[in-house]
């Protein structure tokens, strides 16, 4: 269920074109981006508006998670997601099982090496890459 939310939540941002808000944006900001909108775009933005607050809040927050990490996203990894899924779209359903085998195998590797070196603790939900983090106030009200 979760896999199938975050293309819709990515469509999403980058539909109402909040991505290169460095700011909080204005009110003003906020109301000429909305009347750009087709009629179409608005709806769906109301439509994901009203799902959200009729979902339990851990699924709002798995949601709002994933919103801004894409928000604070350096643009290297962006364009890194975007070949990644354009890579994905042309795989055969064979490629892709696989791709999803190797994947599985991986994790798991990582997840038996971490409990090695990390008794007691539960492995991340992903791998780690050696990234400088975020600011930190970056989205956070």
């Amino acid at each position: 269920m979760r896999r199938a939310r975050l293309p819709m939540l990515v469509a999403v941002v980058l539909m109402v074109g909040v991505a290169g808000h460095a700011q909080q944006p204005t009110e003003q900001q906020l109301n000429d981006t909305w009347n750009k909108l087709t009629p179409e775009n608005k709806d769906r933005v109301l439509r994901l508006h009203q799902a959200m607050h009729q979902m339990p809040p851990e699924d709002r927050k798995f949601i709002h998670d994933r919103v801004e990490r894409y928000l604070n996203m350096p643009e290297e990894d962006r364009q890194r997601l975007k070949k990644n899924r354009l890579q994905w779209e042309q795989m055969t359903p064979e490629q892709r099982q696989e791709a999803r085998e190797k994947f599985q195998k991986r994790r798991q590797e990582f997840e038996e090496k971490w409990r090695q070196e990390h008794p007691g603790e539960e492995p991340p939900p992903f791998p780690f890459r050696h990234r400088k983090p975020p600011p930190p106030d970056a989205g956070h009200e």
